[in-house]
């Protein structure tokens, strides 16, 4: 890893690095998305039902850990089946019917009840394919302490502490929340989040903003000299494309320039 000093890099040389490490993320993200591990991994996700934001927050609430959940068929249909004594987690699921108003016209109706799924956890039977790794858990603790004092003069405010099943980092506008087990990576990103995304009107989606908090946290990673970093899994995970990656060069370049800048010149 590098030692970080104060720069003498000129502005071109590092627009130059940072556009390579990009280009650098974009193809390793291909090949990522393209891997047996992955795909397999993602043909046993897609088998697996969306629900509803309101059905997310009673899962949750009943199971926080919770990962991959189905109902009682559907993981018998994947060849696992409910381990006796559990309990259903209980959601609500809709049902149609039809009838007839007092000018005798057909009118479908929609109504809920409760259903009950179950977590992977509460299961037992054929082996789950094992998600490809996306942790980046690599530390420059030289650079851990540099980000401690960029954050802190962007009014950022930094803790570490436990956070619940596989929580890397979290972004909470004004302070970030770091996992022990936390990577620098992991730092950057969440960094690259209060500086990209935690501002008025920012209309980006989820995944947007996940794919530049991510292209951030590896081009710094890069820049510094850290390696083995697990992003591409990260972004393949999310359904992004190296082309979704260089469609944003702009604003990742900004951000990690202007990261880069300011540890390099302390």
């Amino acid at each position: 890893m590098k030692t970080i000093q104060k720069s003498k890099t000129s502005a071109k040389e590092l627009n130059k690095q940072i556009e390579h490490h990009l280009e650098e993320l974009a193809k390793l993200t291909d090949e990522a998305s393209t891997s047996e591990e992955m795909l397999r991994y993602l043909d046993f996700c897609a088998k697996f039902h969306q629900y509803s934001a309101g059905n997310v927050w009673l899962i949750l609430l009943s199971l926080p850990n919770a990962s991959h959940v189905a109902g009682f068929k559907a993981w018998k249909k994947l060849g696992r089946y409910v381990k006796r004594g559990e309990k259903g987690i209980p959601i609500l699921a809709p049902h149609y019917w039809k009838e007839e108003d007092s000018e005798g016209n057909i009118i479908e109706r929609v109504g809920f009840h409760v259903a009950h799924v179950f977590d992977v956890s509460q299961t037992d039977g054929e082996p789950l394919p094992e998600q490809p790794n996306w942790k980046s858990p690599g530390k420059n603790l030289e650079l851990q302490e540099k980000l401690i004092e960029f954050a802190e003069n962007n009014g950022i405010k930094v803790t570490i502490e436990p956070l619940a099943g596989d929580t890397q980092g979290v972004s909470m506008g004004g302070s970030i929340v770091l996992s022990p087990e936390a990577g620098t990576k992991t730092f950057i990103h969440e960094i690259a989040h209060e500086l990209l995304h935690q501002v008025k009107n920012n209309q980006l989606s989820r995944v947007e903003k996940e794919m530049e908090a991510e292209a951030v946290g590896f081009v710094v990673s890069r820049y510094f000299g850290i390696d083995k970093l697990a992003c591409a899994n990260y972004l393949s995970l999310y359904g992004i494309s190296s082309e979704i990656v260089l469609a944003n060069f702009q604003n990742i370049h900004n951000c990690a320039s202007r990261i880069i800048k300011s540890i390099s010149s302390d």
